[in-house]
This record gives C-alpha cells, structure tokens and sequence, in this order.
C-alpha cells in the first residue's frame, strides 16, 4: 500500500514539473529595448520602435506626468516612468542651443491586444536638444518656439508577455 501511494504521489509531482515547465516556456520573459524619438516642439507624439523579446513599431504618447501609451500594431502598452535624478540643463546663450539630459525608471502597466498581460520594468536614459530663436542676431527663448527640437529616448529591461 505505501508502495503505490508513493508512485501515485511521485507520478503527481513529476506530472506537476512538466505542467510548470510547459507553462514556463509559453511566457516570453527576455529584455526589451525601447526607443522613442521626437522633433516636434509642442507636441509629446513621439517614434517608437521597439526590439527584443518582441519587435514592434507604432507611436508613443507621452502627457508629461501620469502613465503614457504605446500604440503598436496588435495592440498598447500603458507604462509609467519615474526620474530618478533631475534633468541636467545647459544653455549656451552663444549659440542659442540647450541641451537636457536625464534618467529614471520604468514599470509597465498592462496592454491589450498582443500585449495583454505584459509586465516588466527598466531604465531609461533621456536627450534633449533645442535651437532657440535668435530675434535681432540674440538668443531669446521668450520670444518664441524654438526654431528646431529633438528629443531620445531609450529605455530598456526585462518584460514578461504571456
């Protein structure tokens, strides 16, 4: 009797490792890098592409502060960034340029479509560059838009996609 309850329970608990395994080579669990480029002045639309454990290409929403949405074909992404440093600014009033660089973290909130159930988090580092208008041959930044924008950036960690 105890002979065949321990080759029932043996049986049970290597059935139980193969059902985890199997569950485990279905989730996609690798890094994912994420790069994110505006030139816009105003607007917060920036190019994405993303590359990994998926790749995909589409438009990242970014409002300035709350969570922001990735739009990819099959689907969204909502992530949240944190800084975690403040952004470091530098004008050169000769050239009327000024550059800003920061870095933070990220945690991804969920997705639909493809991307329903995705989980990860990871840092990012961020670029900017502004041209200011120079009205009368001198650097004004209150005099206006700046005459040319840009702005990287890249983030990258590891995700979970079911």
């Amino acid at each position: 009797m105890r002979k065949a309850i321990l080759v029932v329970t043996l049986a049970a608990a290597t059935a139980a490792v193969g059902i985890s395994v199997a569950a485990t080579a279905s989730t996609t669990n690798k890094t994912e890098h994420f790069s994110f480029i505006d030139t816009s002045n105003t607007a917060q639309v920036f190019s994405a592409i993303a590359t990994g454990a998926f790749t995909g290409g589409g438009t990242y929403d970014s409002n300035g502060s709350g969570a922001s949405t990735m739009h990819l074909f099959g689907g969204t992404i909502k992530l949240q960034g944190h800084a975690t440093e403040p952004p470091e600014t530098n004008t050169n009033r000769t050239t009327c340029l000024v550059t800003e660089h920061s870095a933070g973290t990220y945690t991804l909130l969920g997705g639909t479509g493809i991307y329903k159930g995705i989980s990860g988090s990871g840092k990012y580092a961020q670029s900017a560059r502004q041209v200011g208008p120079t009205p009368n041959g001198k650097c004004s930044f209150t005099s206006g838009n700046p005459v040319g924008s840009q702005q990287v950036i890249t983030a990258s960690g590891p995700l979970s996609l079911p």
